[in-house]
């Protein structure tokens, strides 16, 4: 199955939403965008589910060594745990916030002085969610090797992470498989690109 197919599917299952006009999404940052990609609703095609296991798997061939899977609540989740099965190693997550209750724990799930650590996030917009992870994690003492993520935006902020990282599928790959397949308009393929360039501020 190609990367081809798999944008074809995003596309098809309404997983990718798309708006050249406001009401504009917003992400967690609080940046606003003209698209969405919501991975929950993927859990729902187990093929792509497996697929992009595979996938991440074959590309994780390269990374530095590491001894544990975590992932980044909630969108990372799903797929560390899938990772850390295809892979044999123990599975973990982190919150963005100590627990308020029980434990208060922030981190779950993780031996003490396990590491290094496999950081896995759902989708990488600027990066700073991936950011704060790593720095709690570090802080703990949970030493990090690499990110894997299903989607990157493949922006500046997200180049600077200071370590390995490997990526399913970029907005930029995306949105020419899209072009190419005749899924998007002429106009809407111009304003998503010069969105990404930052030519159009929303």
């Amino acid at each position: 199955m190609s990367y081809k197919a798999y944008s074809y599917f995003l596309w098809e299952a309404g997983i990718v939403s798309i708006r050249t006009n406001p009401p504009w999404f917003q992400w967690t940052s609080g940046r606003e965008s003209p698209i969405y990609v919501d991975h929950r609703r993927v859990l729902g095609y187990p093929f792509w589910c497996r697929w992009i296991v595979e996938e991440l798997t074959r590309k994780l061939r390269f990374a530095p060594s590491f001894q544990a899977v975590v992932g980044v609540a909630t969108g990372g989740i799903p797929w560390a745990a899938w990772l850390s099965a295809a892979l044999g190693l123990p599975l973990g997550y982190i919150r963005s916030e100590p627990k308020a209750h029980g434990m208060g724990r922030q981190i779950e799930g993780l031996p003490k002085g396990i590491g290094p650590i496999l950081l896995v996030e759902d989708l990488l917009s600027t990066g700073g969610s991936a950011s704060r992870a790593i720095a709690t994690l570090e802080k703990e003492g949970f030493p990090i090797a690499a990110v894997a993520t299903l989607w990157s935006y493949a922006g500046a902020t997200i180049a600077s992470l200071p370590y390995p990282l490997y990526v399913l599928l970029t907005f930029p790959q995306a949105l020419s498989y899209w072009e190419h397949m005749g899924l998007l308009s002429p106009y809407q393929v111009t304003f998503l690109w010069r969105w990404y360039k930052g030519e159009i501020q929303l």
